[in-house]
């Protein structure tokens, strides 16, 4: 069969010229002689210029630069008005949302993927386009300085302008975002939880997984919670909603006392732990050796004591050994 061919898209292209207002000597082309030489460029190298912006101002007042050549982003709109061209405006819907991005993550120590969701599903917040931000996008927006005044153009040139638009975030608020997520990169590197990869969702079947949250307590300590969910893989609408990691610890230790020893496929091995360890006890109180026996209740209370106390190892070592499959929805954990 013939393979179908995609088409390349065709790039057009935006012609921005500028003339400083300082003495006509120190400029090296006039704008109209700008225009004329990039069109020929553009003309030679078959290039489709749609629009032409122009510009005449000085760049060393306050480092400012009215017209920015390119679409204005989230939380922004260009200006339709002929006699603000190229100016970008407050966009009322999405900005607001835009600062509460930036807080989210400042305060309420918010991921991207949990930013995600919590945008996509929660504040059904969309873009101009009608679709969801991406997480790939929430990190180039929670990056961008435009969003507290200020811009570099042309972006790796250097050159930092402060804007005349409206900022939506102050520069300290940016500023707490930018460590929040340097930290969740250098974090990033070693952070493993327990039950991940473990358990599946029960309303949707998709895979389960966590996140952190930290907050700020009275006495200057930070408490961290970690809650587990769907990641709405095969379901990017599941309600399965989200669980803290001691409830769901706690239901999976319930859940010990109800399942059959045989499910435990480390039974026996758990069984030698628990020998090993009675006989250590008793030598080192004294008492007279004599044969171990370790009952169903032993092995039962050990894979509670691994659940809440042991190394995340232990945990997952528990879990991957259980024969069935365990689900979790609605707050609600069970073996299948």
């Amino acid at each position: 069969m013939a393979k179908e061919v995609q088409a390349p898209i065709k790039v057009k292209y935006v012609l921005y010229a500028r003339k400083s207002t300082e003495s006509e000597e120190q400029q090296i082309l006039s704008i109209d002689s700008q225009i004329k030489e990039m069109l020929s460029m553009a003309e030679r190298d078959h290039l489709e210029v749609v629009e032409i912006k122009k510009e005449s101002h000085s760049a060393k007042e306050a480092g400012q630069r009215p017209v920015w050549p390119c679409t204005a982003p989230t939380g922004y709109l260009n200006s339709t008005s002929k006699e603000k061209s190229c100016v970008v405006e407050i966009d009322p819907h999405r900005a607001p949302m835009i600062k509460k991005m930036f807080e989210n993550v400042a305060y309420e120590n918010m991921s991207g993927r949990r930013l995600h969701a919590w945008l996509k599903d929660e504040a059904k917040f969309r873009v101009r386009s009608g679709k969801p931000l991406t997480i790939s996008n929430i990190y180039i927006t929670l990056r961008n300085p435009f969003y507290y005044g200020s811009f570099e153009y042309p972006k790796g040139g250097g050159q930092w302008y402060v804007g005349k638009h409206t900022p939506i975030i102050t520069k300290e608020l940016f500023d707490q975002v930018q460590e929040k997520m340097a930290n969740y990169a250098a974090r990033g590197e070693t952070k493993e939880f327990a039950f991940t990869k473990l358990i599946t969702c029960g309303l949707c079947g998709s895979g389960v997984t966590a996140d952190e949250k930290f907050k700020k307590l009275k006495n200057g300590g930070v408490h961290r919670y970690v809650y587990y969910g769907c990641c709405r893989f095969q379901d990017k609408n599941c309600k399965s909603g989200y669980m803290r990691e001691e409830e769901l610890i706690e239901q999976l230790a319930k859940l010990m006392d109800e399942i059959h020893l045989d499910e435990i496929g480390m039974k026996e091995r758990i069984k030698v732990e628990i020998e090993q360890h009675k006989k250590f006890e008793s030598g080192l109180l004294g008492t007279k050796s004599k044969a171990v026996k370790v009952g169903d209740i032993d092995v039962r209370n050990y894979a509670k004591y691994v659940l809440r106390d042991g190394t995340i190892l232990a945990k997952r070592e528990l879990l991957s050994c259980l024969r069935s499959k365990i689900t979790l929805a609605k707050k609600e954990v069970k073996i299948v």
